[in-house]
């Protein structure tokens, strides 16, 4: 069961990785597609934040995405359920 809950939070693992480089990429290219076609300066405080909201994104996709925390709460439901069933 454990072996199945890994393998599941691994897979899970590896596309919060790819929709958070898709994410990254993307929101990056259509940021340098505004600055190349507006006048907006490519090193400025404007420029700066947006690029550091993106950094924000990118860290809040990995947090929400990645079940790090799952088999580990599997195992504790299941031993709180086993104890039950030993009880009754």
């Amino acid at each position: 069961m454990e072996d199945k809950l890994e393998k599941t939070a691994k897979q899970i693992t590896k596309y919060a990785i790819l929709a958070t480089a898709i994410s990254v990429i993307t929101q990056l290219l259509f940021l340098f597609g505004v600055i190349i076609t507006t006048d907006q300066v490519l090193f400025s405080n404007d420029t700066l934040l947006k690029v550091g909201k993106i950094a924000i994104i990118a860290v809040v996709i990995m947090i929400v995405a990645i079940p790090e925390g799952l088999p580990l709460a599997v195992s504790i439901a299941m031993a709180l359920s086993i104890n039950s069933l030993k009880k009754d």
